[in-house]
Formats: C-alpha cells, structure tokens, sequence
C-alpha cells in the first residue's frame, strides 16, 4: 500500500505563526550562538563520509523522550524560537528559523553552522524558545532537539520575513516563489513508490548552513541523508529571483538493492477540476494546487497530462533518454477557477525540474493517489533510472528546481488549456481539449488533429477557433474496447509541424 506523508498541515501552521511576527524588529545579539567543538567540513568531506555511513549497517536515530513524542499538534506548534534568536538575525536578507522536535517529529536532525570551513552544532536550548504549554516544566535538558528549520526571506516586501524554503520531516521540503503560498513540495529521494506495498522514507539527517559573504548572494546548505537502503550528500544552492531557484548536487551510496529509486521527487495536491469532479459535491469549482504534469523530452516534444483523483492508485510511466525537464504546474490563474478565498489556489507555483548532467536512459513516473483530504499531497512525480539499483552502487545526479508564479518554460506551440469529459451516449465518452493559440499561429481550418487511443474506438476529430479567446478547440468520441485503461493522445499539427503541446490522458473506466 501507498503511503504519501506530507508536512503540508504542518508547514501552513508554522507559515501562519512566522508572518504573524514577521516584521523587522531591531536585531538583538545572536543568543542561539553555535555550541560544541567545531569540526573541518566540506562537501567532499561530506561525500567521503557518507560513503562509509553507506558501508555500515544502518542504525536508527535517537528519538526524543515520550512526552515530547507525544505531544499534541497545538502544543508543538506554540514552542517558536524566539523572533530576536534568529539565525543570523542581523541579516537584511537570509535568517534561519529551527524548529524543536516533538508530536509528529521524533526524530532529531543534526543542525550545524559552517564558517571558515569548520562547522560547529547549534543546539537547541530551552531559553531560545517561547515554549508555551512547556513553560515551567521541569526536566526539559540543555537541548530539545531539532525537527527542521526555514530559510526566512524578504520575499515580497522589504520589511516582512516570511519562510521561503522549509525543510522540515523525512526528506521533504518546500520552498514559494515571488506572489506565490505554500503548494508543490519536493523529497531528496522516493524509494519504491507506488509499487502496491509500504515505500521507504530515506531522512535528512544532517544540516550544514553557510552563510553568505555577501548578505543577497546564493545561499548553500547541505545536507546527510540516511535510510536502511541508502545514504546521501547533497548540497543545495538556493538563489532567489522573481522565481526561486535551488541547485540540488546528490551523491547516493546503496547499502541494499532498490527497485525502484526515484530522483528529483515532486509532490502536490489534487481533488477535483473541471476534467475530474465525479462524485463532488463542493461550492468550489476546483480544488487542487496542481493540475498536470509537463515534460520536455530530449527530442523536444512538450507533453502534457492533467491529473486526477482516481478510484485506485494508478501509475503511469513516461519513457526517454536525458529529458529536458519535467514538472508538476498550476496554469490556471484565474480566481473564479476556485473561488476559495482563503486557500487562493489561484497562486499555488508551478515546481519545476530542470536535469543538469547527463541522467541517461529511464522515465518519469507520475503516481496518482485515491484522496479525499486536500490537506494531504496525493500526486507525486519523479525520474527512475532505467537500470537497476544494486548494493554497493553510487549515484550521482544534478539538477535544478524551480518554484514559480509564472510558467517555467516559454513555448512557441500552444499549451494546453483546459480538458473536459463527459458522456456521449452509452458507455462512449466525449472529449473536448482547448489549446492556447499562439499569436501569429494558424486557424483551426489550416489545422489538423492527430488523436490515438490503446483500448480504444476513436470518432472523427473536430478542430475549431474558441469562440471569446485565442485557443484552438479539439473535440472527439471515445469508446473502450477493452477491460484496460483508455490512454488518449492528441496534438495538432499544420502540415506535419507541431502547433501544440502533445496532450496525453488516462481515461479510466466510468
């Protein structure tokens, strides 16, 4: 069985309390000043380290004592570091908010600051945070321990330091772009996903922070991860521009075969849209903070596959050799798409991966899980070597994530704009694509349709102008043939050129 765990809830509470002492306050002494003897640190040394983690069995983290285990969500969320014992709370630009261990969060991660290549521990100390409910209790030792940490950034006003990127459980994290809340998340790594039994949840460990020299230059952390099957140094290079861009460098050591690793993971939520509300019954016209997955192949090919909320767990695999990207995206933007003024999906980012390097042969796999909780991420997206992972291999890859408002990629052909279903008569269905049309691009007259179906009878495809806007609708019958999932494809074509993205969709059997 599936399991997709999320910090969703969690990351929204702590966005919530952050902004609501987020204005610049007169920056005090650094009190949450590193502890410990400081030790040489580097990324190779980091690398070299973790290839001998590798080598050893695995040993399970300390997790921190029951009552802090078992702490209630509300009791958890009221222990914040204290607003002047920021991390670098002298900083115009980048300061750091560690969060203490405790309800969900039993394991603690390593934090460390790096300076003049020699990194020293930061602890977390009782009297660096407001504890709430915890407030004169007795027994609370010199460290509560650390669950994760946000990077805090004058994203969208100079006064106003809000989370940027959040690492926080397992090896999730979430970062927002300019205009853009909390939406599409990604993992360090996703072990055996979808497969129909429990996945592996591989943990960062470890945390290294390098400040800056200059205050508004990239900022780099690191970072160790750890799980039975595998270990992991990354280093991630965050910079920030009207979109948030973050350079991920990690080198997996496999003590243990895996069969399915997944690389650059992504995840997101979706409920219902205009293409999938069976069975809905909400005032809401759509709920998601993603709607399809995109991909740029090595020969150039834009695809296009919205996603669903299905009856069961499905996973689709989209086969090529060194992609140009993928990603899980938010195109529609209009706040009458949603009408939830609260949740403003309207603003969710796109998440987009951008492969550095040479990744070779493998597939891009999206898992769509049965959901009806739009707290919780339900689709998840990531790339998967086409070899087998074996014990004692190594893996190195390179790539870039960016979390957007606007559209990650530009094209010269249309994009797909919006998918509708609905009956046609029988057990038929009928399909109805709407691309955008580009200017200067040619009338649906000149246009032709390329459709294709497995498991399927296709009608005649009809292609016209939109009626109120520059798009190109494309409109035909469906009819099953077989017991398997209808896979649709579509893409129009002047002459033999492409003038559209290739829209490709499951229709599952109503």
């Amino acid at each position: 069985m599936l399991e997709v765990r999320t910090t969703r809830r969690a990351v929204a509470s702590l966005v919530a309390l952050t902004l609501a002492a987020a204005r610049t306050r007169p920056a005090l002494a650094q009190a949450g000043a590193p502890a410990g003897t400081p030790q040489p640190f580097s990324f190779e040394r980091l690398i070299e380290r973790t290839r001998d983690l590798a080598a050893k069995p695995y040993v399970a983290p300390r997790e921190v004592p029951e009552w802090q285990a078992g702490l209630p969500a509300e009791a958890w969320r009221k222990i914040r570091l204290k607003p002047d014992r920021l991390i670098w709370a002298d900083s115009p630009a980048y300061r750091v908010q560690p969060y203490a261990a405790g309800w969900i969060h039993r394991r603690p991660v390593l934090l460390h600051l790096v300076e003049d290549g020699q990194a020293r521990p930061w602890l977390a100390k009782p009297e660096l945070f407001e504890l709430g409910d915890l407030a004169g209790r007795q027994g609370l030792g010199e460290d509560l321990g650390v669950a994760g940490l946000s990077i805090l950034f004058p994203l969208n006003a100079a006064d106003l330091f809000e989370p940027l990127l959040t690492f926080l459980g397992a090896s999730y994290f979430r970062a927002v772009g300019r205009g853009t809340s909390p939406g599409a998340g990604a993992r360090g790594l996703a072990l055996n996903t979808g497969l129909g039994r429990p996945e592996e949840f591989p943990a960062f460990r470890e945390f290294y922070l390098v400040r800056p020299q200059q205050p508004f230059d990239p900022l780099t952390l690191y970072a160790l991860l750890d799980s039975p099957s595998v270990a992991g140094a990354y280093r991630f290079e965050l910079v920030v521009r009207e979109q948030t861009r973050i350079d991920v460098d990690a080198n997996l050591f496999f003590r243990a075969p895996v069969e399915q690793v997944g690389v650059a993971p992504l995840s997101g939520m979706f409920q219902f849209g205009a293409h999938d509300r069976a069975g809905v019954d909400d005032l809401r016209p759509q709920v998601h903070d993603v709607e399809g997955l995109a991909m740029w192949t090595a020969s150039g090919e834009l695809l296009w596959r919205p996603v669903a909320n299905p009856s069961e767990l499905r996973l689709s695999v989209l086969v090529d050799e060194n992609p140009r990207g993928f990603g899980l995206l938010q195109r529609t933007r209009d706040f009458r798409a949603f009408e939830d003024v609260e949740a403003r999906f309207e603003t969710r980012p796109n998440l987009w991966v951008v492969p550095r390097g040479t990744w070779g042969k493998g597939s891009v796999r999206l898992i769509e899980v049965p959901s009806q909780d739009e707290r919780r991420d339900n689709i998840l997206a990531f790339w998967t070597p086409e070899a087998p992972v074996t014990a004692g291999q190594e893996l190195r890859f390179a790539y870039g994530l960016v979390w957007s408002l606007a559209s990650p990629i530009e094209p010269s052909v249309g994009r797909t704009r919006t998918t509708r279903v609905g009956s046609a008569g029988g057990e038929a269905r009928r399909v109805l694509v709407e691309f955008e049309r580009p200017q200067g691009a040619p009338p649906a007259a000149e246009l032709k349709a390329r459709i294709g179906a497995a498991n399927a009878k296709l009608g005649p495809a009809v292609v016209r102008d939109g009626p109120h806007a520059p798009t190109w609708r494309v409109s035909f019958d469906v009819e099953p043939t077989g017991t398997g999932p209808v896979e649709l494809r579509c893409v129009l074509v002047a002459g033999e050129k492409p003038v559209s993205e290739t829209w490709i969709y499951r229709l599952d059997k109503s």
